[in-house]
């Protein structure tokens, strides 16, 4: 009976064990559950705010930049090659510069920007550009659906035009009437997207997935997931959980089964607001399986308390507060360490939050260093911000910039110093206050007050509140007044204009160049100037023009070109290139005059100057000639007077002893006159030979002065020479010799009795000088301008009777021309002539 007792007691002792310890068992994996359940769903619900801001945050950042002026037009659309799917890389430099600083932090993987039509303006970095499958993008819902509200949009998956599958952020950019002047948008492939995802898995979650709106895939990691291979259970639940229509930002935590032997699965859900949806989960039987150790020595303790709960009881149960509070102190050490790995994950978005705001900080200077004035206002029309340029453009004082003025005091202070022109200042700010309530896009010029002009646009925020753009135009409207008056100057330009591209195709040519040549811009455009050639004009001087141009020199030169209607004309024709900044030849520019009746013109006188230089010749010949002709039978004469004088024949009564000088005074004064003829023949004939040797200028000025000096005693008139020792020079001493008798005799025979000479020899600047200057009676006025022609004579009344016939200076200049000379005469009536020689050295 006692082993039966035993026995039952026994089996009622086990029986009770198992109960208690399974019990136990249960309770303690369900109180884990439960207290793992809350824990995961906030910390889920954590993560995918921070993910919301992440996506807020790459939002922010593209419609910061779509607002900067940069982003206000396409200049460059016309250079859009479908070829490489947009612009070219040097194109648009701008906007380039500016996505290279969006793609720094490495959330984008590709950025574009978009033509209203879809078609892509470019798409950054070039080498992805030039990669992609697809041109337009208008079929895109994202484009369409930003394009219908005006207002970013976050896309759900698809296969890129890079053909990556991706999603994408667009960002329309609104003109001042409120139509879209482009689209900037980011790109992240799914493959970065999964790598961003995955940095969001912390245990106690092994497993995580995100889905877009339509329930597609578009970052799993964990446990072997990939986008193309998740895991389908967890899939299903995710859809299940979207299809309940799930407030955003809300964690839901519920369980499944999975497909794949994991047995029941703890997920929490949490709807994005951008409509995406991101699961975090954990199989409950790895959970369980951690805590399993300490289950199982519970439990065993538990088994032993119920063996010895008679004998030792007290103990037991002490020993197993103490095996619970170990538990509960695990317990509390695993909810420490997830509180550790939560302030990191929280110190990580920290830093990046400190990250953002030095880039905030960066950009505020890029601001303030801008050239624009910027201002910020918020719904309430008050001013958010502004950069310093703005201040400094509008000239307002400090307290008219510090955040929170409103925008009518603003308007006000700018009405009351005429800003806005003449006028009642509270109209000017009524009419300003319904535009900016209406926060429309705008954009308008004004004039200001002193003469300046600026350009207003203004962009509403997404948020409420708009941002404006104050830039000042005024140079860019004198740059385009001087480009208009040059345009009319080209237009009515008395000379023909015309403009080619670099193969020579004519681009442009002006009204004058229609009239001269006959043919009309339509008719000419695309064709090269050859239309023109003639063949008149040798092919070695179109050769030697596109040398000269094609090496980024200017040609100038004649042509001699043919009319639409055949007739033939000459042009002067200056041809030049026109460059761009970086050297690149442009276009040609050819400015031509129609010179042909100049042509004429210069042909009748060069026709008229050979005749004349014939006559000329013809008349210095027969002066040559002539003079031969009388000096043979004056050479007799004044043999036989020279006979006569002597008295070899016996002596003359005095009378006829008169006649006899007379006879030979005459007879020589006409020999020197014939003399002088000579000498302008040979000169213009040629045949007057200079020969260079070396000489002594001061020997040559004393010999010429001995020479005249008794002629000057005759004459009561002081003769002097004012020489510093030797000068050497080399040159024909019988061409100066000539020289200086020349100036020296026309001084002694304009010089009255009681005058004086002065012969002066020195240097000027290295070069010999001579000066002759007299007391005479000095040459007029009107007659110096022509005083080295032959032939010109001074005055007869104040001359010597012997005065010759106007040759010597002339046979002067000509023969100091010969010597490489300078001959310059100054004279005043009635007090004297200075004349001054400048010889230079023969080489």
């Amino acid at each position: 009976m006692r082993v039966r007792i035993a026995v039952a007691i026994a089996a009622l002792c086990l029986v009770s064990i198992i109960v208690v310890v399974g019990y136990l068992r249960h309770a303690l994996e369900r109180q884990a559950t439960a207290q793992w359940t809350r824990e995961r769903g906030q910390v889920a619900a954590a993560l995918a705010a921070g993910f919301d801001r992440s996506i807020d945050e790459m939002i922010g950042d593209l419609h910061f930049v779509a607002g900067i002026p940069a982003m206000a037009s396409l200049p460059d659309l016309e250079r859009v090659d479908r070829a490489i799917n947009g612009i070219p890389a040097d194109a648009d430099a701008e906007k380039r510069h500016l996505l290279d600083g969006l793609l720094e932090d490495g959330r984008f993987s590709v950025l574009f920007v978009l033509q209203p039509n879809g078609d892509h303006y470019l798409s950054h970095p070039f080498n992805v550009q030039q990669a992609l499958k697809r041109f337009n993008l208008a079929d895109r819902p994202y484009f369409q659906e930003a394009t219908r509200s005006g207002y970013p949009v976050v896309s759900d998956a698809f296969t890129g035009a890079d053909g990556i599958p991706a999603v994408a952020i667009d960002v329309p950019s609104l003109g001042e009437d409120g139509k879209t002047i482009l689209h900037l948008g980011g790109v992240i492939h799914l493959p970065k997207l999964t790598e961003i995802f995955a940095t969001a898995i912390l245990p106690p979650f092994d497993m995580g997935m995100l889905v877009d709106r339509q329930g597609t895939v578009i970052a799993a990691a964990g446990r072997g997931q990939t986008v193309e291979a998740p895991d389908t259970a967890l899939a299903a639940a995710l859809k299940a959980f979207q299809d309940t229509s799930p407030i955003p930002g809300r964690a839901v935590v519920t369980s499944y089964f999975s497909r794949t032997g994991d047995g029941e699965i703890l997920a929490s859900f949490v709807r994005l607001h951008s409509g995406w949806t991101v699961a975090l989960a954990r199989p409950r039987s790895s959970f369980v399986d951690e805590i399993a150790p300490e289950v199982a020595s519970i439990s065993t303790m538990a088994g032993a308390l119920l063996l010895l709960v008679s004998a030792i009881g007290f103990a037991i149960a002490h020993h197993i507060v103490g095996r619970w509070e170990g538990a509960r102190r695990a317990l509390v050490t695993a909810h420490d360490e997830l509180e550790t790995r939560v302030r990191e994950r929280t110190a990580a978005l920290d830093a990046s939050r400190r990250e953002l705001s030095a880039k905030s900080r960066t950009l505020e200077t890029i601001l303030d260093n801008i050239g624009q004035g910027i201002s910020v206002y918020d719904d309430s029309l008050r001013l958010m911000t502004s950069n310093r340029r703005f201040a400094e453009l509008l000239r307002l004082p400090a307290d008219m910039v510090r955040p929170g003025m409103r925008l009518e005091d603003y308007l006000r202070f700018n009405a009351m110093r005429g800003e806005y022109g003449p006028g009642d200042p509270e109209a000017q700010v009524a009419e300003r206050m319904t535009l900016a309530r209406s926060f429309q896009p705008h954009r308008f010029q004004r004039q200001r007050a002193d003469g300046t002009a600026l350009e207003i646009i203004g962009n509403p925020l997404p948020e409420g509140g708009f941002v404006a753009t104050h830039t000042d135009i005024t140079e860019a409207k004198r740059a385009e007044e001087a480009l208009r008056t040059l345009s009319r100057a080209v237009e009515q330009s008395p000379v023909s204009v015309i403009i080619t591209d670099p193969r020579g195709n004519i681009d442009y040519v002006n009204p004058k160049f229609v009239e001269v040549c006959g043919y009309t811009l339509d008719e000419v455009r695309g064709l090269n100037p050859r239309v023109l050639k003639s063949g008149q004009t040798p092919d070695t001087v179109y050769r030697d023009l596109w040398k000269t141009i094609a090496a980024g020199g200017t040609w100038e030169g004649d042509l001699q070109n043919r009319k639409k209607n055949g007739d033939l004309y000459w042009e002067r024709a200056s041809i030049s290139p026109i460059r761009s900044p970086d050297g690149t030849i442009l276009h040609f520019l050819a400015v031509k005059e129609d010179i042909t009746a100049r042509k004429a013109g210069e042909d009748a006188l060069v026709a008229a100057m050979q005749a004349a230089e014939d006559a000329n010749r013809a008349k210095t010949v027969f002066l040559s000639h002539m003079s031969h002709e009388l000096r043979t039978p004056l050479t007799a004469v004044l043999g036989y007077t020279e006979i006569m004088s002597s008295e070899m024949a016996g002596p003359l009564p005095p009378y006829h002893a008169d006649f006899v000088t007379a006879i030979a005074d005459s007879g020589r004064h006409l020999l020197s006159i014939i003399d002088e003829v000579l000498d302008i023949s040979r000169i213009e004939l040629g045949s007057y030979r200079i020969i260079h040797a070396p000489a002594d200028l001061a020997t040559i000025a004393r010999e010429c002065v001995g020479m005249l000096c008794p002629q000057c005693i005759a004459k009561d008139v002081e003769l002097r020479l004012e020489a510093a020792g030797e000068m050497p020079q080399t040159t024909d001493a019988r061409a100066i010799r000539q020289i200086l008798i020349n100036l020296l005799g026309n001084a002694v025979k304009y010089t009255e009795a009681g005058g004086h000479i002065s012969v002066t020899l020195d240097r000027a600047g290295g070069d010999p000088r001579f000066t002759i200057a007299d007391t005479g009676c000095g040459i007029p006025a009107d007659k110096l301008s022509r005083i080295f022609e032959p032939f010109q004579r001074v005055d007869p009344l104040c001359a010597d009777p012997a005065r010759g016939v106007g040759l010597g200076l002339a046979i002067c200049r000509r023969i100091v021309d010969l010597l490489g000379g300078t001959i310059a005469i100054e004279s005043t009536p009635g007090k004297g002539t200075t004349v001054t020689v400048v010889l230079r050295e023969s080489p």
